[in-house]
């Protein structure tokens, strides 16, 4: 047994206890660049990097707390400060992680008397970057709570030199109601959800902090900063619950006798991106992602971007006509010749029309898409005690979730028990029929609904939604991969948990404006990171001729469809049947816009890439605000970087990046060519120097060497 004097613990220790209360010394332990220190006085841990030959702190005085009910009594509180007991001790493990060790910190006897344990574990692995740690709380099976929080620092420190281009990344729960990230100056109070980054934007240093396991909690990274440098107080915690989570209830309670929190991600990094990236793919190691497709990057037709709800089965096979005969054939399809054909709700078709557009589409050499939506009862109130579907035994109202002992409701649908056997078999119905139809790709959208609290479930066992939220989606994956797998495009859904999706709309609706592209944008800005979970970041239908009476502009179309190349996947949403007589769009203008845009085969061999792009800077927002978009971002390929920029401005845009940014020196390549001009680009000793007319877009690839 090592001595309990041991000072710096390098995580190759035995399952040994240490009573910490019984010497003064601080403990530490080394994790790659990163040192965690136990602080005897005030029982409270720091974590620091190492920068050169000195330790920067990550969070300094976190104090981990939990809230409980025991017996029946509501409202306990305990954290490491307020236990008179504190135990030390360490286990190897090795799991999908790697091997490592475990250190754990216990601390008992609160002063409130409550017959109850705080546990903080830290999890070293070899040749890791980062650590990760949970908090756990064990009483007896009256054990309940709602709130555990690993980090908890209420005294300040300083992150950053003051610099006013330190930023705070603030991650939606959803995408939802055209929410946005949010690349906050470090001033002020952020609630991020599951994740965040803090990150110096001159020199990319960052700290990444947030949730990797998503089977029971909703999980956020609180943040009050001063002086675009100070934080204040940090907290990374389990139990969020308000209105930008889709709740109006707290978060459930989990029982006990052992209640823990998610697994939480600490690392940092030189480059926050790479952290960001890093925290993804840790992410897929506790659960892997929906990695099914093999039929390569969804290009193709999405109906609901012009047709919407006037769709039809002439149009859909015209729309597939025009594919197979002009588009595929003039580059616009992906590395495999295929196209995707999706067709919204509102289809105007029946069963019979369905099963043979399907036929239609396959026959053309393309695969069929349709949709569903599994947690989503469209009715209104006086239909709710009608059956579920016919030959159900469950009514409307016995299949929905009750919030406050009401029938809950989220953007105009009723919200189903995710747990109940009435919604499990309206969903395998759902995908049954989908299937027997012909269908091999489905948008599944508003699956927020899902992930709402609710009073209880019919699953007594469950009492969050995220739990509620994974039962239900299992089951409805279940279905989907019986026989082969379908192709799942989440729509309105949250980024987390990720499993369930083959791609997920990165924002809400968007179409052709310039406006619309930089909302989409701001989206790839913070959110281009959910590439490693999800194999295609989805920017929306892709609209080059709108239903609004000023017609987008053919620089409008370049940057949209930019916009899909730098998110990785591209559907476009024209009306291209020139027989249709609904009004919607102008198919002549269309199919002309569509010969300069859509089989640019160049644009076209970087869209396939599948793959989202990185902001170049992260915190230079076009239009000087924290929810705006960034203009430049850089993808690879082994033979090519593209460097693409967007302007979203009326007029011209004028700028030069520096070679460095794009992690490039003037010996790494060749030839550079700007994409939609087809012209060669001179690259000066400061950089690649651009102009961008209003409302444009420009791409550079750089050949390397």
């Amino acid at each position: 047994m090592e001595s309990n004097k041991l000072k710096t613990l390098g995580g190759l220790l035995c399952a040994c206890l240490f009573p910490l209360g019984a010497w003064a010394d601080d403990v530490a332990i080394l994790a790659g660049d990163l040192r965690i220190t136990y602080v005897e006085n005030g029982k409270q841990f720091n974590v620091e990097y190492k920068e050169g030959k000195a330790w920067r702190p990550v969070f300094v005085g976190s104090v981990p707390e939990a809230s409980y009910d025991l017996n029946g009594k509501e409202g306990g509180v305990v954290s490491s400060a307020s236990c008179a007991v504190a135990d030390y001790r360490t286990r190897k493990v090795s799991d999908a992680f790697g091997r490592g060790t475990c250190h754990e910190f216990v601390f008992a006897s609160p002063a409130n008397g409550d017959a109850v344990t705080l546990t903080q574990s830290f999890y070293v692995y070899d040749g890791k970057d980062y650590v990760l740690t949970d908090l756990a709380l064990e009483g007896d099976a009256s054990l309940r709570s709602n709130y555990l929080a690993p980090v908890a620092v209420s005294a300040a420190y300083d992150l950053y030199a003051p610099a006013q281009t330190n930023r705070m990344l603030k991650v939606p729960f959803d995408n939802d109601g055209f929410v946005r990230y949010h690349q906050n100056r470090m001033r002020g109070d952020m609630t991020s959800y599951e994740v965040s980054a803090l990150y110096a934007g001159e020199s990319r240093r960052g700290v990444v902090l947030g949730s990797v396991s998503h089977d029971r909690w909703k999980s956020a990274v609180e943040v009050k900063a001063s002086g675009d440098g100070r934080v204040e107080a940090l907290k990374v915690f389990s139990g969020v619950a308000n209105k930008e989570t889709r709740d109006e209830l707290p978060h459930g309670k989990v029982r006990g006798p052992e209640v823990r929190s998610a697994l939480m991600f600490v690392g940092s990094f030189a480059d926050w991106r790479d952290g960001m990236e890093e925290y993804a793919r840790a992410n897929t190691l506790v659960q892997p992602m929906r990695k099914t497709w093999t039929r390569g990057t969804p290009f193709g037709w999405q109906s609901w971007g012009v047709m919407s709800d006037k769709n039809s089965y002439d149009v859909d096979v015209a729309v597939s006509r025009y594919f197979k005969e002009t588009l595929n054939p003039g580059g616009f399809r992906n590395g495999q010749g295929l196209n995707v054909m999706s067709i919204d709700a509102w289809d105007g078709m029946d069963s019979g029309q369905r099963t043979a557009f399907c036929k239609v589409v396959k026959e053309n050499g393309q695969i069929p898409g349709s949709y569903v939506t599994p947690f989503c009862l469209w009715w209104n109130e006086d239909m709710l005690y009608r059956k579920i579907f016919e030959g159900s035994q469950y009514t409307g109202y016995e299949c929905v979730l009750k919030v406050n002992g009401k029938p809950a409701k989220l953007d105009g649908a009723y919200c189903l028990d995710p747990t109940h056997p009435g919604t499990k078999e309206f969903i395998s119905r759902e995908v049954r029929n989908k299937k027997k139809e012909g269908f091999e790709y489905l948008k599944v959208d508003f699956t927020s609904n899902g992930m709402v609290q609710a009073d209880s479930y019919y699953n007594k066992d469950v009492t969050t939604a995220v739990e509620a939220y994974n039962e239900g989606f299992s089951h409805f994956i279940a279905e989907v991969d019986k026989g082969e797998p379908m192709f799942i495009a989440l729509s309105i859904a949250p980024i987390f948990p990720y499993q369930y999706g083959n791609s997920r709309r990165i924002a809400c609706d968007t179409w052709g404006k310039i406006g619309q592209s930089e909302y989409s944008m701001n989206a790839v800005a913070g959110g281009w990171w959910t590439k490693e979970f999800y194999q295609y970041n989805d920017p929306d239908h892709l609209v080059l001729v709108g239903n609004d009476q000023e017609k987008e502009t053919e620089g409008e179309n370049r940057a949209r469809f930019t916009n899909g190349a730098v998110s990785g996947m591209v559907l476009v949403s024209d009306n291209y049947s020139l027989e249709d007589r609904s009004g919607r769009g102008d198919a002549k203008l269309s199919r002309e816009r569509a010969g300069k845009i859509l089989m640019n085969a160049d644009v076209n061999e970087m869209a396939d890439l599948g793959r989202s792009g990185r902001p170049v800077y992260g915190y230079r927002e076009y239009n000087g605000k924290a929810d705006g978009a960034e203009t430049c971002f850089v993808q690879e390929s082994d033979k090519y970087l593209y460097l693409s920029v967007i302007n979203y401005k009326d007029g011209p845009a004028s700028g030069t990046v520096a070679l460095e940014r794009l992690g490039l020196s003037s010996g790494d390549f060749g030839e550079v060519k700007e994409l939609w001009t087809g012209e060669a680009v001179k690259v000066g000793a400061g950089g690649l120097s651009y102009t961008v007319p209003g409302k444009d877009a420009r791409i550079f690839r750089f050949s390397k060497k």
